[in-house]
């Protein structure tokens, strides 16, 4: 995949840019003004859709500059609609976010769908490692 076939379906929206063009994440902007009150979250409405390819998925992740807290966000290749990013105000006063103001990234990233198949905590343990040798949260728990 090397275009990402954007939307606007709000006509102010500004579509998604890159800073530096080897960055992975593209920058995301609010399509309005939204006021987040203290210690709560808000949704902010970007003004756009995309077309995730099937294979892919979109990752919502926080700009490193923003101090607001941005809830974990996934976009499936079937979702059409706008994207919204809900944003928490861990502050003890109002957060405003501008209109045109970049919010978050997005990251467009192959993934794997497997199956699942149920099997017993026990058949999941049979598998030989290294890692989790001296016990770990699982087998904590197990003992109770």
């Amino acid at each position: 995949m090397q275009t990402l076939r954007v939307a606007r379906v709000r006509p102010q929206a500004k579509l998604p840019t890159r800073k530096h063009p080897e960055d992975a994440g593209l920058d995301l902007y609010a399509a309005e003004s939204v006021t987040i009150p203290p210690h709560s979250p808000g949704i902010v409405p970007t003004g756009i859709a995309v077309d995730i390819p099937t294979g892919y998925v979109g990752l919502l992740k926080p700009k490193g500059r923003n101090d607001h807290l941005l809830g974990a966000g996934v976009i499936d290749a079937g979702y059409q609609g706008e994207i919204l990013v809900k944003i928490v105000n861990p502050f003890p006063h109002s957060l405003v976010i501008s209109a045109g103001e970049a919010i978050g990234q997005l990251l467009i990233l192959p993934i794997l769908t497997p199956g699942v198949q149920e099997v017993t905590p026990e058949e999941l343990r049979q598998k030989p490692s290294e890692r989790g040798s001296s016990g770990g949260i699982v087998d904590q728990f197990l003992r109770w």
